[in-house]
């Protein structure tokens, strides 16, 4: 974690290399409600969200509009990944000024800001310097410009409660936030170093690694949508029936993409010798090395959706395969493609992705730029094929397979999700 901090969200968060979908206002609120001006050369604690507060509420008075008042209220959004330094040091530090730019740059872009017009950047930079002006005259005594910079309401500058104040930041940014995606989804592929995820939705894209599937969660919370390439529900005993043996025959001369999955208790077990003798036991076959490769992670996913429940309704697992097979097929059949291992197998899926994602270049050129993601490009055109899937499944309605799943033991689904075909007649399940 040498160039990462870990957020109050649980993202592991690189300030040199953010994407979108780690920018969480969550996350941003409550850091700095806790964080004081001015390096707490203050008489009392005053917290740069207070100060970020009545900067937006400054805006509101002065008539200005929605975009400055958001722009104020986010001005000082970097620090809560950069912390704050003084006006003196950040002249010194060679490169700094950049680096907070260019955060400062993409928390604007997410949130539909990234074109602020000269006017209202200054009028922004005014509002900063009259609370500068007035914060320390009240809680200093000092007269910051000989000047006084006029203001156009009384600010509260009096210490308060750090949650009050990050509940009020949050409150303000629900009334002000400009761009809501009208959709959002994810595509969740498991990879050897953790899992990469694809976000789309009707106006960015976005590409990023995890190292837990909790921290998928931080970032794709807010999602319509989570298309997920790992086994969800897992049987317990042999009358507990997986989609396997149903998604199969949809993928001819690829069937072997669809490994089967070890039960619960082989999946608890603490190697592969174990685990392959409880399997045998339990579900009457052995198990796969292949398999037995995927336990910590199946493990890992059983697990998180057991802690919060609340997931359940909008993690679903589906397969990049079945997903590529059904884009392949133009939503009416099922056409499987030749293995990914190969260049041209990789060319027919970017090709296939392009035609139904035209923004998947942009998501490669993501990814090569990050050193955590260049090479698992074969990982991230899967994770992009889930969140395709994902987007034509919220817009047409997604197919279960099987038809009528089954529950596991802890009441999981046993299903794969994929997008309704096209006049087809299948129940949709949720």
């Amino acid at each position: 974690m040498a160039n990462e901090i870990l957020t109050i969200s649980g993202i592991r968060f690189n300030p040199f290399q953010a994407s979108y979908s780690d920018i969480q206002i969550t996350d941003i609120s409550h850091a700095l409600s806790l964080m004081t001006r001015a390096n707490g050369h203050i008489h009392t604690f005053y917290s740069i969200a207070q100060h970020s507060v009545n900067c937006c509420l400054e805006a509101r008075a002065r008539d200005y509009s929605q975009r400055v008042q958001l722009a104020c209220l986010l001005h000082d959004a970097s620090e809560s990944y950069l912390s704050d330094l003084t006006r003196p040091v950040k002249k010194q530090l060679g490169g700094y000024a950049a680096v907070e730019a260019a955060l400062q740059g993409l928390i604007y872009a997410k949130y539909g800001l990234a074109d602020l017009s000269e006017l209202e950047k200054a009028q922004v930079r005014a509002i900063d310097d009259a609370l500068l002006h007035h914060e320390f005259a009240a809680l200093r005594g000092i007269q910051f410009f000989a000047k006084p910079p006029s203001i156009e309401r009384d600010h509260d500058y009096s210490q308060r409660d750090f949650a009050s104040v990050e509940m009020e930041y949050l409150d303000l940014f629900s009334d002000l936030e400009l761009v809501r995606p009208a959709w959002q989804v994810f595509g969740v592929d498991g990879c050897r170093t953790g899992w990469v995820s694809v976000c789309l939705t009707d106006r960015l894209v976005d590409v990023s690694w995890s190292q837990s599937i909790a921290e998928v969660w931080a970032r794709g919370h807010q999602s319509d949508c989570l298309l997920l390439d790992m086994p969800v529900g897992l049987p317990s005993g042999p009358d507990e029936i997986r989609p396997e043996p149903e998604a199969r025959p949809l993928l001819p001369g690829r069937a072997a993409t669809l490994f089967s999955v070890p039960c619960r208790q082989a999946v608890a077990a603490r190697d592969y010798a174990a685990a392959n003798a409880v399997n045998r036991e339990i579900l009457g076959r052995g198990l796969s090395r292949q398999s037995h490769a995927l336990c910590a992670a199946i493990r890992e996913v059983d697990g998180f959706l057991d802690s919060q429940p609340e997931t359940r309704d909008r993690i679903w697992e589906s397969h990049p395969e079945l997903c590529f097979a059904f884009l392949n097929g133009d939503g009416r059949s099922f056409v499987p493609l030749t293995s990914k291992h190969t260049a041209a197998g990789r060319q027919e899926r970017l090709e296939i992705l392009q035609a139904h994602e035209p923004r998947t270049r942009d998501i490669l050129a993501q990814a090569e730029a990050n050193p955590r993601l260049r090479h698992l490009l074969v990982d991230v055109l899967d994770a992009l094929a889930l969140a395709v899937c994902a987007k034509l499944g919220l817009h047409q309605g997604f197919r279960s397979i099987p038809e009528h799943p089954m529950r596991d033991q802890k009441g999981l689904w046993m299903s794969i999700r994929v997008p309704q075909i096209i006049h087809d007649e299948f129940t949709q399940y949720s």
